[in-house]
């Protein structure tokens, strides 16, 4: 693996052409090829950084909802066009290798989750859903016409539920996949963060600024009493019992906060105040938060440790807007990946964070 130069460095398209494998030279799906991979050190902290794909082509990582890190951080998955049309991947950190896992015609490259077990991948292709498969990849749900806009996925820890959401162009479908599909709801607009509750049967949502829940066995949605402001991102505690959310408070000035709900009485606490957070993940327990903060002259990634309140500088991510970012955490709290903007085209970065933050054993 080698050393590349820093990111100051100034980039030709000379030299940024040449530093890509052209289409042609890229593994064919299941085999594996070399990776791209190449160490740095940050330009804010002087962390060692690894650039996980090229500059010469764009790489995405999937939305927060949805899980691109292996149970023990071995590997992340993640969307490229590096052979012209854009497919899933997943990178190997240990050996550096990357292995093609689609021949998608029309890949969704927001919306993807590693399933249970890390044993494939569900993803959109146009209007199917598919699980990727060792010999060929399984039809899990198919959209409506008119319904493909923006979808979202949901999976439970144990991979029995999946909850898909589409958009129509002026309202949203939520159905729980199966044999026999169940519209749960359709309700106006387009919505974010799309979840599944753990433990219980249940599904949360943004919707206008707000936080939603939806009990999968009522069908009744209700929204959140929220403190005032705009829910930013949000996300459910492992046991389920709560929904940690990011808030931008109505009273200007106020920095960004981290918050949590108990859906049953509506039991809403501060948890902690940001470096205005435009996005955030937990660790295991909850008690440690990954944040990207919208700060123009500090675009960096945070650690927040809650019991002190106390924030940690660990690397840049200088977005031209930090929710690009996508920063996530892996289930074992040993390493961060992120996206980012900065060269012109959207480039995965990782950083092993295992020596900053206690690892955490996965319970799902």
């Amino acid at each position: 693996m080698s050393v590349a130069p820093s990111p100051e460095r100034r980039w030709t398209r000379r030299a940024i052409l040449g530093t890509g494998l052209s289409p042609g030279l890229w593994a064919a799906k299941g085999q594996d090829r070399p990776g791209e991979a190449k160490k740095y050190l940050d330009g804010a902290t002087e962390f060692e950084i690894l650039r996980v794909t090229d500059l010469a082509h764009n790489s995405w990582l999937p939305l927060a909802s949805n899980r691109a890190f292996a149970r023990k951080g071995e590997a992340v998955v993640f969307a490229s066009d590096a052979r012209g049309t854009a497919q899933l991947y997943r990178h190997d950190f240990k050996a550096n290798k990357v292995r093609q896992l689609t021949e998608a015609a029309a890949l969704n490259t927001n919306t993807f989750t590693l399933t249970a077990g890390d044993r494939g991948v569900l993803y959109i292709d146009g209007a199917k859903v598919l699980q990727t498969g060792a010999t060929r990849d399984r039809l899990v749900h198919e959209l409506p016409e008119n319904w493909a806009q923006s979808p979202r996925l949901a999976m439970s820890d144990d991979g029995l539920t999946v909850v898909v959401s589409s958009f129509n162009g002026s309202k949203t479908r939520i159905v729980v996949t199966g044999r026999t599909p169940i519209t749960v709801e359709e309700r106006d607009g387009d919505i974010g963060t799309l979840y599944i509750r753990p433990r219980q049967p249940g599904v949360s949502y943004i919707s206008g600024g707000k936080l939603w829940y939806l009990p999968l066995n009522t069908r009744k949605p209700s929204p959140l009493k929220t403190a005032p402001g705009e829910v930013l991102s949000s996300l459910w505690s492992a046991d389920g019992g709560a929904l940690l959310y990011l808030l931008k408070p109505a009273e200007t000035g106020k920095l960004n906060e981290i918050r949590e709900i108990a859906p049953e009485g509506n039991r809403d606490s501060a948890v902690a105040k940001t470096s205005q957070y435009v996005h955030f993940q937990r660790n295991a327990d909850a008690t440690v938060f990954l944040g990207a903060s919208g700060s123009q002259g500090s675009p960096h990634l945070l650690l927040l440790v809650r019991s002190v309140k106390r924030e940690l500088t660990i690397c840049e991510h200088r977005c031209s807007d930090a929710r690009l970012s996508r920063a996530v955490l892996s289930p074992n709290s040993a390493r961060v990946a992120f996206q980012t903007d900065r060269h012109g085209k959207l480039v995965i970065y990782s950083m092993a964070v295992d020596r900053l933050i206690e690892q955490s054993e996965d319970n799902t």
